[in-house]
């Protein structure tokens, strides 16, 4: 047997607020759908765990020398790629344990009419 490679699919009324997972539940949840309505279905695409990398950290790391310290901090924390590593591994492990999104993008969007 196949997998199912299909992708999930939302459903909007609007081309806005894709809430449905299905023409039917697009249908239950929206009364004044008509025959001849135009509607809108796309593909969900999930949102990754990498909201924040290595990178970000340090350049943060630096502005924040530069408001302490002025042009005596200018050039940021001087980091090694091993340590940048480390902070990477950390930041992905952290991320897709504690920051998994609830919502989704939408995606390779196609009108679709009520038939």
């Amino acid at each position: 047997m196949q997998p199912n490679t299909q992708p999930r699919q939302a459903w909007s009324a609007n081309d806005e607020d894709f809430t449905a997972e299905s023409l039917q539940d697009l249908i239950d949840q929206d009364d004044d759908i008509q025959p001849g309505q135009t509607v809108y279905v796309g593909d969900v695409q999930e949102h990754g765990t990498n909201w924040i990398d290595a990178d970000d950290v340090i350049e943060m790391i630096g502005d924040r020398w530069y408001d302490a310290g002025g042009e005596y901090a200018d050039g940021g924390p001087d980091v090694s790629d091993e340590a940048k590593a480390e902070l990477a591994t950390f930041l992905a492990r952290w991320q897709a344990e504690h920051c998994v999104a609830d919502f989704f993008q939408v995606v390779n969007v196609r009108q679709y009419t009520i038939t």
